[in-house]
C-alpha cells in the first residue's frame, strides 16, 4: 500500500521540492498552498500530488478542508507542515501587521493544522507529524525580531508536542534548517553561510523522516558554529553578535 502524505507551503522552496521528491518515492501527496496555478503545476509534474488550495491563516477553512479529506477517507502517514515566511523588521518603527503576518503564517498557522489535520494520522500504522522550523532561533540576528521569534515558538510547540503525544503512536519531528535557496532566501541582500540547494534540502528531510529522526537540524557546519555562539558568555555573546551586525 502506498503512503501519503501532506505538505503545507507546497507551491514554492522546500514544500514544493519535498512535494516533487515525496511523489517521486511513490507517495501519494497532498499539496496544500494558496497558490492555485502553482498547485496545478505540480499536479501536472507528478499524477501523484493532489492540489489542496488553502489559506491556512483561515481558521474555519482550515477545518473544512480537514474534515473533507476525513469524509474521502484519507489517511495520513506523514503530516508535514512547512509553510513559512519570513519579514525583517525596523526596530526604530516596528511594524505591528509584519510581526501579525509572520506569526499568522509560522506559528498560528502551525498549531491551527496540528489541531485540524492530525486527526487524519491516527488510523496510520506508523504516523508522522513533522514541522519545519529554523536554526534563525539560536543566535540574535539584525532585524530578525519577528521571524526568529516565531520560529522560536514553532520549535517550542515541537519540542512539547513530541512530551505529550508520548505513548500515542505518533512520533514527532523538528526540522530546523540553515540557509537554503529558495524564492524566500534570494530577497536576502546578505551573506547566508553553507547555502544548499533546495533539492539537497528535501532530499535531506525526506532521509532524516526515514530514519526517524526527531531533529533535523543541516547544514551541520552552522548548526556547530550557531551552538558554539549561543555557548558563549551572555556578554560575548551580545559583542559578537553586534560585530556580525556591521
Amino acid at each position: 500500500m502506498n503512503s501519503t502524505c501532506l505538505i503545507t507551503g507546497a507551491s514554492s522552496g522546500i514544500g514544493r521540492e519535498l512535494a516533487l521528491y515525496y511523489a517521486a518515492q511513490g507517495w501519494t501527496v497532498y499539496a496544500v498552498a494558496r497558490s492555485k496555478d502553482k498547485l496545478d503545476e505540480l499536479s501536472r509534474q507528478q499524477g501523484a500530488i493532489h492540489a489542496v488550495v488553502l489559506d491556512l491563516t483561515g481558521r474555519d477553512a482550515l477545518r473544512s478542508c480537514a474534515e473533507r479529506l476525513h469524509a474521502e477517507g484519507v489517511v495520513l502517514d506523514l503530516l508535514l507542515l512547512n509553510a513559512g515566511t519570513c519579514e525583517y523588521v525596523d526596530v526604530n518603527d516596528l511594524d505591528l501587521t509584519a510581526f501579525d503576518r509572520t506569526f499568522a503564517i509560522n506559528f498560528q498557522a502551525v498549531v491551527s493544522s496540528t489541531k485540524y489535520f492530525m486527526p487524519l494520522l491516527k488510523a496510520s500504522l506508523a504516523p508522522k507529524l513533522a514541522i519545519v522550523s529554523s536554526m534563525a532561533h539560536f543566535f540574535p540576528f539584525t532585524k530578525s525580531q519577528a521571524y526568529g521569534a516565531s520560529k522560536a515558538a514553532t520549535s517550542y510547540f515541537a519540542d512539547t508536542l513530541r512530551l505529550d503525544l508520548a505513548g500515542s503512536g505518533i512520533s514527532v519531528h523538528l526540522i530546523e534548517p540553515g540557509f537554503v535557496d529558495t524564492p524566500l532566501t534570494q530577497k536576502n541582500d546578505f551573506t547566508m553561510p553553507f547555502l544548499l540547494p533546495v533539492q539537497e534540502a528535501a532530499k535531506r528531510i525526506y532521509n532524516g523522516l526515514q530514519q526517524g529522526k526527531t531533529r533535523l537540524r543541516f547544514p551541520l557546519r552552522l548548526s556547530f558554529m550557531l551552538k558554539l555562539l549561543s555557548m558563549l558568555p551572555y556578554g560575548l555573546r551580545n559583542k559578537v553578535a553586534q560585530r556580525m551586525k556591521q
